[in-house]
């Protein structure tokens, strides 16, 4: 992975012949001590672009402390810049604003009974390069989903969205239980009523059938992505694909077209089995996305027929 110093117009290293500059001696009370400065964190550039902590070192010339940070368009590339640069003002157009400054989503306001480190943490269990569909971008999509339609999820709800698919390995059959059990230590001050809810919604999301009241919301959530336009929910498929391709291919002993056309076969029993039943989604919120999810299946499973025919 390259890492790249990040320089700017102010020298992020003051001259060796400035006698006033800062001296640092590897001593830890040298180091930021911002709480957002955590792995994970979004931070946005006041000119516009969006980062994401990736720590806290030190540059090793003169052992000043240092952000390391990376672009969300290119997370492959590691910038590098000095932490009292990284957090000082500049003077733009409209006066004095943070050069970097730190980019909450609101959507994720409904966990702010949980420490923000302890949220990074289970949002970058989804970062594994296997992913593809059970990513990040599912469950932020889950969060601004509900924002969007103004569902104000309860903490065992949040807690659900969150760590429904913190554990997930294709195939297998036990994800949802070890991603319940996770709960415990996700949330370990979190009332126990709210963690034994939280953990039965999570359960819940294997069969997609709401034992809880509280499950509803949740699972509509879950499946919101079947409403998506044509072109998105076609590129979902393509996702859950790439996730399966490898152990698909190991038990059928298929490749290439064949194994494409397996894959779709299968997508399309398992949401055709889905769409029998009288309602994909289960509250009045989404209920606007019950037929374009409909139509989409619909036109996966005349698809398969078509490639069997």
């Amino acid at each position: 992975m390259a890492i790249r110093h990040a320089g700017c117009r102010t020298m992020t290293q003051p001259p060796a012949n400035n006698p006033s500059a800062p001296v640092f001696h590897g001593d830890p009370a040298e180091l930021p001590t911002d709480p957002d400065l955590i792995a994970g964190m979004p931070y946005r550039h006041y000119k516009g672009g969006a980062y994401a902590v990736v720590g806290i070192g030190r540059l090793e010339a003169d052992l000043a402390p240092a952000v390391v940070y990376r672009a969300m368009r290119d997370p492959s590339l590691l910038w590098v810049r000095r932490a009292d640069v990284f957090a000082e003002p500049v003077a733009t157009p409209q006066g004095q604003v943070p050069r970097f400054a730190p980019d909450w989503p609101v959507a994720l306001a409904c966990l702010d009974f949980l420490p923000r480190k302890s949220v990074l943490e289970v949002l970058a269990l989804h970062d594994t390069p296997y992913r593809h569909y059970h990513d990040r971008r599912h469950i932020l999509e889950m969060f601004d989903a509900a924002h969007a339609r103004g569902i104000a999820l309860d903490r065992a709800q949040a807690l659900a969205v969150l760590c429904h698919d913190a554990v997930y390995v294709a195939g297998c059959e036990h994800n949802e239980a070890a991603s319940a059990a996770l709960i415990e230590t996700v949330a370990p001050d979190a009332d126990r009523a709210v963690r034994d809810h939280a953990a039965q919604i999570v359960l819940d999301t294997r069969t997609h059938i709401a034992t809880i009241a509280e499950s509803a919301t949740v699972l509509d959530l879950d499946l919101l992505r079947l409403a998506a336009a044509p072109d998105a929910f076609d590129a979902h498929s393509q996702d859950v694909f790439a996730e399966n391709r490898a152990l698909l291919a190991a038990r059928t002993g298929l490749q290439g077209e064949a194994l494409q056309a397996e894959f779709l076969r299968r997508r399309a029993a398992f949401l055709n089995k889905l769409a029998q039943r009288p309602e994909l989604f289960l509250t009045d919120a989404f209920a606007d996305c019950e037929a374009p999810a409909r139509a989409n299946i619909a036109r996966i499973v005349s698809a398969a027929g078509a490639s069997h025919g």
